[in-house]
C-alpha cells in the first residue's frame, strides 16, 4: 500500500487534527494512527472503512495509488458541497437527485441560466 501513509498524513492535516487525536477519534490506542502513516503497520480493511468514513472520502482513494476516472471531480464536488454546508444548508435540496429528476429540459436550462448569471455576478464582486 505504497502511499497510504501520506495520504492519511494529507488528511489527517488537512482536518486539523494531530496523530494522537485521530487515534483517540477513531478508537485506536494512542499511537495507532502515527504507525499508519509511517507505513509501520498496514490496517485492516475494517479500519481502512472508518477511516475513509470519518474523512467522507471514498475507500477507493485510499486503497489505490492512481485515483479511478470516476472519482476525478470527487474532490471538487466535495468542496462544493462544503461550502453549501458553510452557508447552512446542510442538506441542500441542490443535492437531492430525485428532485432533479422531475424536472423537464426547459426548467433545467432555467436554472442553468441563473446558476450560470449567480456565480459571475460573483465574480465581479470579488474583482
Amino acid at each position: 500500500m505504497e502511499g497510504l501513509g501520506l495520504k492519511l498524513e494529507n488528511l489527517r492535516e488537512k482536518a486539523g487534527y494531530t496523530q494522537q487525536e485521530m487515534s483517540f477519534k477513531l478508537g485506536f490506542s494512542k499511537n495507532t494512527f502515527g504507525k499508519y502513516e509511517r507505513e509501520d503497520i498496514d490496517p485492516s480493511l475494517v479500519t481502512l472503512v472508518r477511516i475513509a468514513d470519518f474523512f467522507q472520502v471514498p475507500i477507493e482513494m485510499l486503497l489505490r495509488d492512481k485515483e479511478p476516472a470516476y472519482l476525478k471531480n470527487y474532490h471538487d464536488v466535495k468542496e462544493i458541497l462544503d461550502l453549501l454546508e458553510e452557508a447552512g444548508l446542510k442538506t441542500p435540496f441542490l443535492t437531492d437527485v430525485n428532485s432533479w429528476s422531475l424536472l423537464g429540459k426547459k426548467e433545467l436550462q432555467d436554472l442553468h441560466e441563473y446558476f450560470y448569471r449567480q456565480v459571475q455576478q460573483a465574480a465581479k464582486k470579488e474583482d
